[in-house]
């Protein structure tokens, strides 16, 4: 900067500045502290899933439990039906004794195998079923010693097995010295207590999935977050330094054009100083206020509706600056010629030319700027100056002649 930088620069310079800094700032804000969507826990609802599987399985294990404790009733029942007690026969080597003849001796009568054998079976299957239960319920409700004789019967019951009737019938046999007297309802109750706690768990654990909220992560974009949040205030940055560089060479411009015309206005060309520091106040102002500050406005505006995606922020400070940049020449071809006068004066306070800005600038109609603008920058440099000079020259014997008039007037007044 320096004293040929307008005071509209100058202040338009530090608004865009201050502008940058003020929306820059909360936009990172958004852009850095981000989230993702809220959206329904996947794990919490895959452990409610499972809970709900898990009391499935245990009711199983009590369904299977209640009808091995019916079933073994049963088969007991049916066992006594068919002649059938858990007591081994002798074996065939053994002697038999003979009781004493006296008459003919009763016919025994055979064991039914096969009235008590589909029961058998029943309860076999039952026992199957019920036997992998003991891992879910002593995981749940701790080994009990009083139990573990209970599986350790209902383990052996579900590996019986028998191909032929002789097998069938020492399976009976076993299988009532197993389950006769187990306490198979103690098992059931243990069955019961861990479905209740798994149905429990299960309550509590739909509770919290349908509660559970987390959040979704962030998509990286096309441009990784951290760089497109750099680059989107960069550009930002990288328009205030054109701006001021803008500032910077119109102002430069105007001093390497008017200080050579300083030894000028003191030859025979008074003209060339005060026409050069007209035609240099008709320009536009330097630097793009409207380019930084529509930058700005539009990487805040993109951070504060999409502040998941950094990619969106880019293209609204790009569209920001663009659009900005159109504004700020549609605010200076409205605005014309308005601020000519006061630009020139501004210039010829610090140029101070051989011939006074005012007298020129009076010569000039209010209201005709902009066409005399125009014609006057259609002039050559010599043209220009002739045309200076004979307007301050005009406005020089419009001063005279009110003068002598108001002179006149006075001396025309009775003592």
């Amino acid at each position: 900067m320096n004293e040929y930088t307008r005071r509209e620069e100058v202040r338009w310079t530090l608004i865009a500045s201050l502008a940058l800094v003020l929306c820059m700032a909360p936009a990172v804000f958004l852009l850095v502290t981000a989230q993702g969507k809220l959206i329904p826990d996947a794990a919490a609802q895959s452990a409610s899933k499972v809970a709900e599987e898990r009391v499935t399985l245990t009711h199983a294990c009590v369904t299977a439990a209640e009808k091995l404790v019916s079933e073994i009733d049963v088969f007991k029942s049916s066992a006594k039906a068919a002649r059938l007690d858990a007591t081994e026969e002798p074996d065939a080597g053994a002697p038999k004794r003979k009781p004493p003849v006296r008459g003919k001796p009763p016919k025994e009568k055979e064991p039914d195998v096969a009235l008590a054998w589909p029961n058998a079976q029943t309860s076999i299957k039952q026992a199957k079923q019920l036997a992998p239960c003991r891992l879910t319920v002593e995981a749940t409700l701790g080994t009990k010693a009083e139990l573990s004789p209970t599986w350790d019967v209902i383990a052996k019951a579900a590996e019986v097995t028998a191909n032929d009737k002789n097998e069938q019938l020492a399976g009976v046999r076993t299988l009532l010295k197993l389950l006769g007297e187990a306490p198979v309802d103690k098992v059931l109750k243990a069955a019961q207590d861990t479905e209740a706690e798994h149905r429990k768990q299960a309550d509590q654990a739909k509770a919290v999935a349908v509660t559970a909220m987390v959040r979704e992560p962030i998509p990286e974009g096309i441009i990784p977050r951290r760089i497109a949040v750099g680059i989107g205030v960069g550009l930002s940055v990288i328009t205030l330094l054109l701006s001021y560089l803008s500032v910077r060479v119109a102002s430069v411009r105007r001093l390497t054009t008017l200080v050579p015309l300083r030894e000028a206005a003191k030859t025979a060309q008074p003209g060339l100083h005060a026409a050069a520091v007209l035609r240099l106040a008709a320009q536009h102002n330097g630097g793009t206020p409207g380019m930084v500050i529509g930058a700005a406005l539009g990487g805040l505006l993109a951070a504060a509706i999409v502040p998941a995606d950094t990619d969106v922020f880019i293209v609204g400070v790009m569209s920001g600056c663009i659009l900005g940049l159109g504004i700020q020449w549609a605010i200076r071809l409205a605005q014309g010629a308005s601020q000519w006068r006061v630009r020139a004066n501004e210039l010829a306070d610090v140029e101070k030319p051989a011939i006074p800005i005012v007298l020129v600038l009076s010569g000039v109609n209010h209201g005709l700027e902009a066409p005399f603008i125009t014609f006057f920058n259609g002039l050559s440099p010599a043209d220009a100056a002739l045309t200076v000079e004979k307007l301050a020259a005009q406005a020089e014997e419009k001063i005279l002649a009110a003068a002598d008039a108001g002179a006149t007037g006075r001396s025309n007044i009775p003592s």
